[in-house]
This record gives structure tokens, C-alpha cells and sequence, in this order.
């Protein structure tokens, strides 16, 4: 179960790296403005505390069959969000220049 936990909670700081850049298929989050956009800030908050109901809740734990993870799985697995924003907002770079 820690490995699924770990897997789900993965997903979710992938998917939330990729709410930030997929904003736009050619501007650069940083040019079009990290927290701009209310409604995906609000949608972001809003994943991140039901993940943390999921993962640490013993009914989140009952309803989706999780299991608390450590903080160190955490510590593993948010540097992968940051790679897929870099990754992305490298090609958006790599873009302008051809």
C-alpha cells in the first residue's frame, strides 16, 4: 500500500507541476505569471489538500486503500514535479529560438 500511496501521490505533484506550464503551449509560465490564475490556484489547493486527505486521513486511507506515507518518500518524488517543470519550460524555450 506505500507503494501505490507513493505512485498516486506522484502523479498528483506531476499533474500539478503541469497545471502550472501547460497554461500555455508557448509562453513560459514565467512570462505569462506564476499565480496569475486564480481558478488554478484555487484547483491546485484544493488537490493537494484532498492528496493529503488520501494519504494521511484514516478514512481517506479506508475509502482509496492508502497508507501514510513518510516524508521522505515525499522528498524523492517532488524533485520529479520540478524535472517535468523544467523539461517543459526548456522546450517552450528551445521553441523560440528556431
Amino acid at each position: 500500500m506505500h507503494a501505490t500511496t507513493a505512485c498516486l501521490t506522484g502523479i498528483v505533484l506531476a499533474q500539478v507541476a503541469n497545471g502550472f506550464v501547460s497554461r500555455s503551449f508557448r509562453e513560459s509560465v514565467f512570462r505569462i505569471g506564476m499565480f496569475s490564475n486564480k481558478f488554478l490556484l484555487v484547483g491546485i489547493a484544493f488537490e493537494i489538500v484532498l492528496q493529503l486527505f488520501i494519504v494521511y486521513h484514516p478514512l481517506g486511507n479506508s475509502i482509496f486503500s492508502t497508507y501514510p506515507i513518510p516524508l521522505n518518500v515525499w522528498l524523492i518524488l517532488i524533485p520529479f514535479a520540478f524535472a517535468l517543470f523544467a523539461a517543459e519550460e526548456i522546450r517552450k524555450l528551445s521553441n523560440l529560438s528556431a
